[in-house]
């Protein structure tokens, strides 16, 4: 019950405040916000098993999560009210976060963990679908690394799910195939940012950062027992995955800068 007044006051306070700053959000911004509700989803099903398997440092951030989420689906729906275009897409991701809003508020439950996967793809796909649209709606190069290092953001999010998933004993090799997938995915990204002519001195070194914390995550995989590799990655991904978030909206400020010449 508790949980479920927390949502209505977020709701409730956000509306009226983000109805001021309609005009305020670009194409840049959609792209972040859609971003960034992709990114809270991630760490509620994280957060959700993670929950039930009993690992610390959970409970503080799941709360933090969800209203994350909301301001960010705020945006998007101010968005599409200029951009009606879009509002097929944010009426489907609206439908599918619904699911995952429940459990943020909701005590784990252990035949639930087999479908988090399924849940989760299935949000993912329909974001992705979102972002490339809005993506094509502007030829700015700059916008591409903002979604590369998403893209880093929430493969650690995912990584650190996915391992949580292999700990929990659900569907072995199927989730080792898509922690290969992830770490793959991850460096390409990696190497597309660190390569990309574009950067920054700032973003040069939060790229750098991420890079050493990426080769202690991986031999953190090889050699750690189960209680200690949970928590060992829980924090270590969500290091990466700040960092990541820092250098998307560094790049995002590149991206503003370069539509207000336009």
């Amino acid at each position: 019950m508790k949980k479920i007044f927390t949502l209505l006051m977020i709701v409730a306070f956000l509306k009226p405040v983000f109805s001021q700053y309609e005009e305020m959000i670009d194409v840049s911004d959609a792209l972040q916000s859609t971003l960034d509700l992709r990114t809270s989803a991630v760490r509620i099903v994280k957060d959700y098993l993670y929950r039930g398997l009993k690992v610390n440092y959970v409970s503080k951030e799941n709360d933090n999560n969800l209203s994350k989420g909301e301001t960010s689906l705020l945006k998007l729906e101010i968005y599409g009210k200029e951009h009606p275009e879009f509002n097929t897409e944010i009426n489907k991701v609206k439908k599918q976060w619904k699911k995952l809003r429940h459990l943020a508020i909701n005590l784990p439950k252990k035949e639930k963990m087999n479908g988090l996967l399924d849940d989760l793809n299935d949000f993912l796909r329909d974001t992705e679908n979102l972002i490339e649209g809005i993506k094509n709606t502007d030829n700015i190069k700059i916008i591409n690394y903002q979604h590369a290092s998403n893209k880093m953001e929430i493969l650690a999010q995912q990584l650190a799910f996915l391992f949580g998933l292999k700990v929990a004993g659900v569907d072995g090799q199927h989730i080792l195939k898509e922690i290969e997938k992830c770490q793959k995915d991850f460096q390409r990204n990696l190497d597309l940012t660190f390569f990309s002519g574009e950067n920054t001195i700032e973003i040069t070194e939060v790229l750098k950062s991420i890079q050493a914390d990426w080769e202690m995550g991986k031999q953190t995989n090889k050699s750690a027992n189960k209680d200690r590799f949970l928590n060992t990655i829980y924090i270590l991904m969500n290091k990466i995955s700040d960092n990541a978030r820092k250098a998307s909206l560094l790049y995002q400020e590149k991206a503003k800068t370069e539509l207000k010449k336009k």
